[in-house]
């Protein structure tokens, strides 16, 4: 009975795996048993959305982006609101920032349109929770002022960490242009109390000054 369970499981996987790959052959990620260019790409990019940044790369949906726009957008590919959470978000920046948050969102429906016809489902929907946030750190405003009264210290610090992972990421695969933009997001959200409570950076600031 036991190996019984053992193999179906497996058998589960097997066709999962044989799915995701028909998913990838499908945007041209893949060729057959051989990896294409942007398979190569997708490879080097490590996180749950790693399908979405790929394609928001590929179409350019973030070119023209500042870096506190593009920290803006990028976040909503890292953060989760809880379900207590659930708020109109705050938006930040000029109309940039709108649309391609707008864009981001319509790429993320066709993969998840495309997903449901493999039977998949592993791509999380933008969250725009923490992207004000996001923005007005990279942009060199106060701790204090950032998080207000809804966003504690240390869930900040969390995701904002999380959010230089992803850009230091997107800086490595992305188009020159974008790449030295992300390269001047990761250098305005690592400061402060981010950089202090990372160990392998040195603050740029104390935590009180923010």
């Amino acid at each position: 009975q036991l190996t019984r369970r053992i193999e179906g499981r497996t058998n589960t996987i097997a066709r999962v795996f044989d799915r995701v790959c028909d998913l990838l052959t499908e945007r041209g990620y893949l060729a057959g048993d051989t990896v294409t260019p942007q398979g190569r790409r997708l490879k080097r990019i490590y996180t749950e959305a790693d399908l979405l940044v790929a394609e928001c790369l590929q179409s350019g949906v973030w070119k023209g982006l500042d870096a506190p726009s593009l920290a803006a957008v990028a976040s909503t590919l890292v953060y989760s609101s809880r379900t207590d959470e659930r708020v109109a978000p705050r938006l930040p920046g000029g109309p940039e920032v709108g649309h391609a948050l707008t864009e981001t969102v319509h790429v993320w429906a066709r993969l998840s349109a495309a997903e449901q016809e493999h039977r998949l489902d592993f791509l999380p929907e933008p969250d725009p929770g923490f992207a004000w946030a996001a923005y007005q750190w990279c942009s060199g405003t106060r701790l204090d002022r950032v998080l207000g009264d809804t966003l504690a210290a240390g869930d900040f610090v969390r995701w904002t960490r999380q959010l230089i992972d992803l850009l230091d990421q997107i800086s490595n695969v992305a188009d020159p242009a974008t790449r030295t933009v992300a390269r001047r997001a990761v250098a305005g959200l690592r400061r402060g109390v981010v950089a202090y409570s990372d160990s392998s950076a040195t603050p740029t600031t104390t935590p009180a000054a923010g």
